[in-house]
């Protein structure tokens, strides 16, 4: 196969006529070869250069689609699973969040992984559950409504089991609409209040209630405008349920405004990003013996 040829300027400099068949096309491409310019030649006349291509600066750091391949370079940073290379398809829907600034999180959460389940509502890769899983965190439930994503999830938790093989046991994968799932818990939760059983499609692996909770939201940014109330209503309900120093890891932008969540979170939790905003913050209150509290 003949290597491709460079694409023409985007306006010729010479009238071309129209109508022409492929064949006859290509003769008067040959015959009248100044009527094509190719676009990397530089252009006379007055016309303003093409503008320079942005460096991506310090200022852009945050969560951002990563370059296509099977692996675009998204790895565990700490822990059992330190350096494993998770599957990452490029897909600019997932925005999974970078190395390091994973690890940044990590750190600024201290030692709360350990014994606790994971929540993952927008799951994306499972990378921030993995992570948890590695650092110590019994078991985890991911939540992921995109389906090519869900089977990269599926492809993760296999690298995962290739280092320790009870680890599946461990993971719940839901595929589910994230605000139809929460509407199941509250569901659930009420029932439970009432005393009464109650059969939800997608809870089938109720959420424990004897440890607490690492709960990560970290979904389109736009659903903190276009689905405000529904993002609210959804953590609002997760804080109800969550056992006490449960702790939730809030992953936004400069759009929304953390004091609607309805609970305070310390100055030192809070981490810019950008185009990320953190936020961390703790339900009940934590053991006095632990200095290190959020």
């Amino acid at each position: 196969m003949p290597p491709k040829k460079k694409r023409f300027a985007e306006t010729p400099s010479e009238k071309i006529p129209t109508g022409l068949s492929s064949r006859d096309f290509l003769k008067y491409y040959h015959a009248n070869p100044s009527a094509f310019r190719l676009g990397d030649e530089p252009r006379g006349g007055s016309e303003p250069a093409a503008p320079a291509k942005r460096k991506k600066g310090r200022g852009d750091v945050g969560s951002q689609p990563g370059d296509r391949g099977k692996t675009a370079g998204l790895r565990i940073i700490g822990g059992r699973f330190k350096a494993l290379r998770l599957e990452y398809g490029g897909d600019h829907r997932v925005r999974p969040m970078k190395d390091r600034i994973r690890e940044s999180v990590f750190n600024l959460m201290g030692t709360y992984a350990p014994g606790r389940h994971v929540i993952d509502l927008f799951a994306g890769t499972g990378a921030l559950a993995f992570e948890a899983l590695s650092r110590g965190a019994e078991s985890a439930t991911l939540i992921e409504i995109h389906f090519p994503s869900a089977r990269v999830i599926r492809r993760n938790i296999t690298l995962l089991a290739e280092k320790d093989p009870e680890i599946a046991e461990q993971i719940d994968l839901t595929v589910t609409d994230v605000f139809f799932w929460g509407k199941e818990l509250a569901e659930h939760n009420r029932a439970k209040e009432r005393g009464e059983s109650v059969s939800t499609s997608h809870l089938r692996h109720p959420l424990p209630s004897d440890r607490p909770w690492l709960v990560f939201c970290s979904p389109p940014y736009d659903f903190y405008v276009s689905r405000q109330s529904e993002m609210l209503a959804l953590l609002a309900e997760l804080r109800t349920a969550a056992p006490p120093e449960s702790v939730f890891v809030i992953e936004a932008d400069r759009r929304f405004d953390f004091g609607l969540l309805g609970v305070e979170i310390p100055e030192k939790k809070r981490r810019s990003y950008p185009p990320a905003e953190i936020g961390i913050f703790m339900t009940g209150h934590p053991e006095p013996d632990k200095p290190e509290s959020l």
